[in-house]
C-alpha cells in the first residue's frame, strides 16, 4: 500500500496505554506534486481505515481502541462499509475544519448509533462546535498552549458544559511536562515523547542481571551461537530460568517428558525459536517497570530498522540494524544517558555513532526511522527518493514490524 502510518499511544497518569492515535500520509509529497494529482482524488476513502481492515486492530495497537482522522469528504462516505473492524474500537477524529450543516451532522449521529465514537482537535472556543461537541466522546489540547488565555478559556467551557468528555492533552515531550499535566491536568490522556526519555541522568546504577540479559542478547544475534553459552547466562537468572522452562513444559511445546536442565531446553527449542525467545523475554525484563510501550517501540524499531538495511541497500548489516533498533531505546531502559547506556553493553562501533554522535553508516536507516516516527512526511519523501525507496515497501516493513511484535507476545507464553 502507497501509505505511510505511525501509531501514536496515548496514556493515562499511570503510563498505561489508553488508545493510539493514526498519523498517516498517502504516498510520497515530492512524487505526487510532479504528477499533479487532483485533492479530490480518493477523497471519500479511508487509508488507514483499509489498513486496519488488512492487519487488524490487535496488530496495530494491541486491541486498544484508535483514533482515525478524518476529514468533511470522508464525514459524508459510508465509513462503516469501509471498516470490518469492532466500532467500539474505531474512533473518528474531526478537527476545527469540521462543517456542522446537517448532511455531516446526520452522518454523525448515523455512525454514533452504529457504535463508533467521535473526537476532536485544534478548536479554540467550545459555543461555534456545540452541534459536534453534543456527539464527541474526546476532545484534545495542546499542551504547549496550556498557559494560553484562548486555551484556558476552552478548558473552562468544556469542563462546565461538557464534563464527560475525555480531555486529551498532546505534544508531552519530557517527564518533567508529564508530571506537571497530571498535577494540572488530572484523569486525562497525555500524548507525547516523555515516556521515552531516560528518568534520571547517570545517577541509576545498571544492576548485574540487566547486564547479564543484554550480554545474552548480544549472543544470540550470532548465527553459530553455542547452546552451552547461552545455557550459562540464563542459569544465572531465576526470571528467566523459571520463564524458559515454563515454556518448554507447556502444551505450547508439547513435549511427553518434563524438561528439567536449561541446556536440555535450549537444545530442545533449536536456534531460531531460542532466538526469538529470548529477544521478547529479555526485552520484557530490561523494560519491567518502564511502560510496556517501550518494549514494543523497541522490539518495533529492532525488526523496522533489520528490513529498512535491505531496503537502503545494505543487506549485509541487518543483524547490526536490528541490534541498533533494540538499543535505540536503552537509554529509557537503563536511565541513563545513552553514551554511557552504550558503553555498558559493548555495541559496535556505527551502532554507537549512529545513536549518540548522529553519524557514520547506519545513521540514515536511524535518521529515517526517527523522522518516520515523528510522522515528519516532507523529510521522509526526500530521503525515499534520495535512497530510492518505495513508500509500499516502506508501508510493508512497518506493517510486518508490528504484527511480527504481535506475533511473538502471541507465541512466547511464560515470557
Amino acid at each position: 500500500m502507497d501509505l505511510l502510518v505511525v501509531p501514536v499511544p496515548l496514556f493515562n497518569k499511570d503510563i498505561a496505554v489508553e488508545a493510539y492515535y493514526f498519523r498517516h500520509h498517502k504516498g510520497n509529497d515530492i512524487l505526487q506534486a510532479s504528477k499533479g494529482t487532483s485533492f479530490l482524488d480518493g477523497a471519500m476513502y479511508s487509508p488507514p481505515l483499509e489498513m486496519l481492515n488488512t492487519i487488524g486492530v490487535e496488530a496495530l495497537s494491541m486491541g486498544k481502541p484508535m483514533f482515525v482522522p478524518i476529514d468533511n469528504y470522508m464525514l459524508l462516505a459510508s465509513l462503516e462499509l469501509q471498516c470490518s473492524q469492532p466500532a467500539d474500537k474505531i474512533i473518528f477524529l474531526l478537527d476545527d475544519e469540521v462543517l456542522m450543516d446537517e448532511p455531516h451532522l446526520a452522518n454523525m449521529r448515523r455512525l454514533k448509533g452504529l457504535g463508533y465514537r467521535f473526537g476532536i482537535q485544534k478548536i479554540m472556543s467550545v459555543e461555534h462546535y456545540i452541534p459536534v461537541l453534543d456527539m464527541c466522546d474526546f476532545v484534545f489540547y495542546d499542551y504547549r498552549l496550556i498557559d494560553t488565555a484562548e486555551q484556558q478559556q476552552l478548558r473552562t467551557d468544556m469542563e462546565r458544559q461538557y464534563k464527560k468528555i475525555q480531555a486529551v492533552f498532546t505534544h508531552i515531550n519530557t517527564m518533567d511536562l508529564f508530571k506537571g499535566a497530571i498535577v494540572q491536568c488530572p484523569g486525562c490522556w497525555y500524548e507525547g515523547r516523555f515516556y521515552r526519555t531516560p528518568l534520571t541522568k547517570g545517577q541509576t546504577e545498571v544492576s548485574p542481571l540487566q547486564i547479564n540479559q543484554i550480554n545474552l542478547l548480544n549472543l544470540v544475534r550470532d548465527e553459530n551461537f553455542e547452546f552451552d553459552d547461552v545455557a550459562k547466562i540464563i542459569q544465572r537468572d531465576t526470571a528467566l530460568t523459571i520463564a524458559l522452562l515454563r515454556l518448554v513444559n507447556s502444551p505450547f511445546i508439547g513435549l511427553r517428558n518434563k524438561v528439567k536442565t536449561i541446556n536440555h531446553a535450549v537444545t530442545m527449542l533449536g536456534q531460531t525459536e531460542v532466538r526469538k525467545w529470548i529477544t521478547t523475554a529479555v526485552s520484557k525484563l530490561l523494560g519491567a517497570d518502564k511502560p510496556n510501550e517501550i518494549t514494543r517501540l523497541s522490539l518495533v524499531r529492532a525488526r523496522f530498522c533489520e528490513a529498512l538495511a535491505v531496503k537502503f541497500g545494505m543487506e549485509d548489516e541487518a543483524q547490526g540494524m536490528f541490534l541498533m533498533g533494540l538499543f535505540s531505546v536503552l537509554d529509557a531502559i537503563l536511565e541513563r544517558p545513552m553514551d554511557e547506556a552504550l558503553q555498558l553493553v559493548h555495541v559496535s562501533d556505527v551502532i554507537y555513532e549512529a545513536l549518540v554522535d548522529h553519524k557514520g553508516a547506519y545513521y540514515p536507516v536511524y535518521e529515517f526511522l526517527l523522522q518516520y516516527e515523528g510522522a515528519n512526511w516532507k523529510t521522509v519523501s526526500r530521503m525515499l527518493i534520495l535512497y530510492d525507496v518505495a513508500t509500499e515497501d516502506v508501508y510493508a516493513s512497518y506493517v510486518d514490524a508490528l504484527c511480527w511484535y504481535r506475533e511473538l507476545l502471541d507465541d512466547a507464553p511464560g515470557a
